[in-house]
């Protein structure tokens, strides 16, 4: 199973009549009677899942109904907005790939010719890069099999039934595996809150965020391991999780009431998954999600750990601190961010062998903290930032 990651640029903001450059993309005023559709057609995007999904992830919340468009409102579109240097398109974008420039110019000058972009990039150096990929020269016949071959839908029973068709979105993760471990589970809950007459366990609310992270992980391609299982929950969108004891390792054994022999039996799984992996060529990378509890009035913003000499840790950890950092800016602005990244010496991450990122979603015993584990779509945004991150990392 392989992923895609989308590949963000850093340009200037640019005004230029009804289109502007924000945020790197190309963002458009729709005409009376725009869809989806129209506005793919009129700029040739091709209408595949994985520009459908980035379409509705970025311009989240302006849409009537299912996927109305409103004409009150702007959308960022595929494509990101360069100057043109004037010299020539491979020293604009800073890629020499001949047929790669060839079809870029080719597209500007199509948009112009239809009028979708009103100057020509050689007078106005408004450059248009597509997002998408484009009919390039060079792309060789066994480029294009291979791709052909690849998987648009795979059946992972463990996401539960609402969840389990995983439509693979792009193929850019195709070398990763990630080992996804939600903290505690069996016959251990972890830090466990109370609201509303309620329980809250800290391993339900791990284990959910966890399958949503590896869901999106493996729609971007990534060959996941989910190390803790509970094969009666799949990914749950209630506010308070059931709480059993039922959660097994992947591979069926009982979890210990043991917490040595608990973790000795988590590092000895994803060491010997490493092991087995190791002659794919892949990246191995070990994510392990937990929810702190030490400081009951206190929020807690999602924070990392990684091991005291992990370069690679500690690398990854620190992208991952900026994205989330950088959704929150762009989420609320003015609420700030207090994540932090640190080494620790724990037993999971001084023994696992791949680099092991180590996470704590929030304060399960806060009020306000409870609120991201509760709601849904904040477990969802979490496992969405995470993935962002982790592409933003690997890439």
């Amino acid at each position: 199973m392989n992923l895609k990651i989308v590949i963000i640029f850093s340009i200037l903001i640019l005004n230029f009549c009804n289109l502007i450059a924000q945020d790197n993309y190309l963002e458009i005023k729709p005409k009376p009677g725009d869809g989806i559709k129209v506005i793919f057609a009129r700029y040739d995007i091709p209408e595949i899942q994985e520009m459908l999904y980035w379409f509705v992830e970025k311009n989240a919340g302006k849409f009537v109904g299912q996927d109305g468009i409103m004409i009150s409102e702007t959308y960022l579109l595929p494509i990101v907005v360069y100057e043109y240097n004037g010299k020539s398109i491979r020293s604009t974008i800073e890629n020499n790939d001949f047929a790669y420039a060839q079809s870029i110019q080719k597209y500007n000058d199509k948009m112009h010719r239809k009028g979708v972009k009103e100057g020509n990039y050689r007078k106005d150096h408004i450059l248009w890069l597509p997002q998408f990929e484009l009919d390039s020269p060079n792309k060789s016949k066994t480029e294009k099999k291979a791709k052909e071959k690849m998987p648009t839908e795979v059946i992972v029973d463990l996401f539960g039934e609402k969840y389990k068709k995983v439509k693979i979105l792009s193929h850019k993760l195709k070398d990763c595996i990630f080992y996804i471990v939600s903290g505690h589970g069996g016959p251990d809950p972890g830090a466990v809150g109370y609201r509303d007459n309620y329980e809250l366990h800290e391993d339900e609310y791990a284990y959910d965020v966890s399958l949503r992270l590896a869901r999106n992980l493996i729609e971007y391609g990534a060959e996941v391991y989910v190390i803790v299982q509970d094969s009666t929950d799949g990914i749950r969108d209630g506010y308070y999780l059931n709480n059993s004891y039922q959660e097994v390792y992947i591979d069926g054994s009982p979890i210990s009431s043991n917490q040595l022999e608990r973790l000795k039996k988590r590092v000895e799984i994803i060491n010997d998954l490493y092991y087995k992996n190791q002659n794919s060529g892949k990246k191995q990378y070990s994510i392990e999600t937990h929810v702190d509890s030490r400081y009951t009035g206190k929020m807690i913003d999602i924070f990392f750990y990684h091991g005291e000499t992990s370069t690679e840790g500690k690398r990854v950890a620190d992208i991952l601190l900026s994205t989330i950092e950088d959704k929150y800016r762009k989420a609320q602005p003015g609420r700030g961010y207090d994540g932090t990244v640190t080494s620790r010496n724990l037993y999971m991450i001084r023994n696992t062998i791949p680099t092991m990122i180590f996470i704590e979603i929030g304060n399960i015993q806060n009020q306000r903290d409870q609120i991201r584990l509760i709601e849904k779509n904040n477990r969802q945004a979490i496992a969405n930032w995470l993935r962002d991150g982790l592409l933003n990392a690997i890439k």
